[in-house]
């Protein structure tokens, strides 16, 4: 590339950085001002384990940011940890909100989800059809978020503190329908 081009490369890129910045710093802020801190599972069983993300992982610290009671949070793992199904539940079964990620041709169902594990049925997020499913086959979450981890945490928050006057739509995650 030539040596005249970067300062303006340079600078878009950090005039990029300084607007997402900008707009996590004050989703974050709003987020904070919530009374409400709903407790949060996330993910599937996949096979005999369940990687949950570690309480330092992206995924963590969103959760924190968006000021949620994530059931990982104390975990020091950056990353995801697998775990027994009963060790989830027994952490995560009370959890208020279920966020799970999914590829698959339609969006996910009550049913689907049943039909995939009946273990799945005794979370209280299930039990009260507060599932939270993002079908990343149909909505680019995984190319999006590294750059834009604000619009992701608008999406938390929208779901995790739904009294915020924050009214942009959720855009990665959505309601499981029942079938």
């Amino acid at each position: 590339m030539d040596a005249l081009l970067w300062p303006a490369v340079r600078n878009r890129l950090a005039g990029l950085f300084a607007c997402v910045n900008s707009s996590y710093n004050r989703l974050k802020h709003r987020a904070a001002l919530s009374s409400i801190r709903l407790s949060v599972v996330c993910e599937l069983k996949n096979g005999s384990a369940w990687y949950v993300p570690g309480g330092r992982s992206t995924t963590g610290r969103l959760l924190e940011d968006a000021y949620s009671d994530y059931a990982f949070a104390k975990d020091a793992h950056s990353g995801s940890v697998p775990l027994p199904f009963e060790t989830v539940f027994e952490k995560a079964g009370d959890a208020d909100i279920w966020l799970i990620k999914y590829n698959r041709q339609r969006d996910m169902t009550y049913a689907d989800l049943q039909a995939d594990f009946v273990g799945y049925t005794g979370f209280k997020a299930f039990k009260e059809r507060r599932v939270y499913g993002c079908n990343t086959g149909k909505v680019a979450f995984y190319e999006e978020t590294p750059f834009h981890p604000d619009r992701l945490l608008a999406d938390l928050i929208q779901i995790l503190h739904p009294e915020t006057d924050i009214s942009d739509g959720l855009r990665y995650y959505k309601e499981l329908k029942e079938n």
